[in-house]
């Protein structure tokens, strides 16, 4: 069983558990399937607006498909959570993204 299949296993037990949706994204991004992380990431923020770690990866998977007003969107999105978590280094990630992103 892969670690996606695990996880979804998991989820089917606890559908409303956000750090499994978010895990579930992680897994799909590095393996390159970014419509299926976009999908896990935006149903773990359905869950929790406020889980600050979700909108970085949900950006960079939106960036790494090519959809760059949505990755720019969800950096927006995400600076308020970002804020209000207190760890700067959230903020800092979704600058670095930002930066990347072609005007």
């Amino acid at each position: 069983m892969t670690r996606i299949e695990q996880i979804k296993t998991l989820i089917a037990d606890d559908p409303r558990d956000a750090m499994l949706r978010f895990a579930l994204g992680n897994e799909y991004f590095q393996a390159g399937q970014y419509a299926e992380a976009i999908e896990a990431l935006n149903a773990a923020l359905a869950i929790d607006p406020e889980y600050a770690f979700v909108y970085i990866q949900l950006a960079e998977a939106y960036e790494k498909s090519g959809q760059i007003d949505l990755a720019r969107q969800t950096i927006e999105a995400g600076r308020g959570p970002a804020a209000r978590n207190g760890d700067p280094n959230l903020r800092r990630q979704l600058d670095e993204i930002a930066s990347r992103l072609p005007r």
